[in-house]
């Protein structure tokens, strides 16, 4: 009597996992890393995953490399003209996240894109936290690493603007 309930309730166990499937989806980002010599500024690295959310089923995005390098890699390029003599810039927190509004004419998808940075010149800091919200058309054919390619690019420069407007009103 024990073997039968144990294989019932395996059975039980397996037919309520067999629902929805999360998809992985790997996104090569490797075009959107340059190589530039601003050491005084970093971004912690955080290894993670980009999820989709506003789909019927689950889908993940797995960037290489991580959203974290890219992000350091465009702020670099970006504020690297700024530099002054004893600025650091310390970033931490990167958050990434996409959303699908399927419910927009047209459908559109939207990518959260923040991080926490601190800047410190010449003995005197500051912090601020950074977001974008850079969207578009939903893909054709589902293509979020395209999606996450472009809206990444995106954002990453405008909070490189809005960092490089906050370094250039740094007292120095």
């Amino acid at each position: 009597m024990k073997k039968f309930v144990w294989v019932v309730g395996g059975a039980m166990l397996l037919a309520a996992c067999g629902g929805s499937q999360e998809t992985r989806v790997p996104v090569a980002l490797g075009s959107l890393v340059t190589p530039d010599s601003a050491p005084w500024l970093q971004v912690d690295r955080q290894e993670q995953d980009v999820q989709v959310r506003g789909l019927d089923e689950p889908v993940t995005l797995t960037p290489t490399p991580s959203v974290s390098e890219v992000l350091q890699a465009r702020l670099r390029h970006g504020l690297e003209p700024a530099y002054f003599t004893d600025l650091v810039v310390q970033c931490e927190q990167v958050f990434a996240e996409m959303r699908v509004d399927t419910e927009a004419t047209p459908a559109s998808i939207t990518l959260e894109l923040g991080t926490h940075c601190t800047i410190n010149a010449r003995g005197r800091g500051s912090n601020a936290t950074y977001h974008v919200s850079p969207s578009m058309p939903a893909p054709a054919r589902a293509d979020y690493a395209r999606a996450l390619t472009s809206l990444l690019a995106t954002g990453a420069d405008d909070i490189a603007r809005q960092l490089r407007a906050n370094v250039e009103a740094t007292p120095h």
